[in-house]
């Protein structure tokens, strides 16, 4: 599957802070990252529930949020940029 991810992590205390860094590394072991908060990629679905357990144990749900729009492939889904056309999975073999 194709997922998109966007995430906000409160950082108005210093617990937010110390999580922003730990969700960013975590969501860049399985996506690509495209833009501050915003991930996308290809990931399997056992790849795509690890990473959601993960995510859940790293954010405080009542303060951040993540959320995953989910494709079943690259070819299902419009893409349309204004500026640069910037694709991280352009350039994977």
């Amino acid at each position: 599957m194709y997922v998109i991810l966007v995430y906000d992590i409160c950082t108005e205390n210093e617990n937010g802070k110390r999580r922003l860094p730990k969700v960013m590394k975590k969501c860049r072991e399985f996506l690509h990252h495209t833009q501050k908060s915003v991930f996308e990629g290809e990931i399997t679905e056992a790849k795509f529930m690890k990473l959601k357990l993960d995510l859940r144990r790293i954010i405080n749900e009542n303060e951040d949020y993540v959320v995953f729009f989910k494709f079943p492939n690259k070819n299902n889904m419009e893409r349309e940029n204004i500026g640069i056309d910037y694709d991280p999975t352009n350039n994977i073999l």
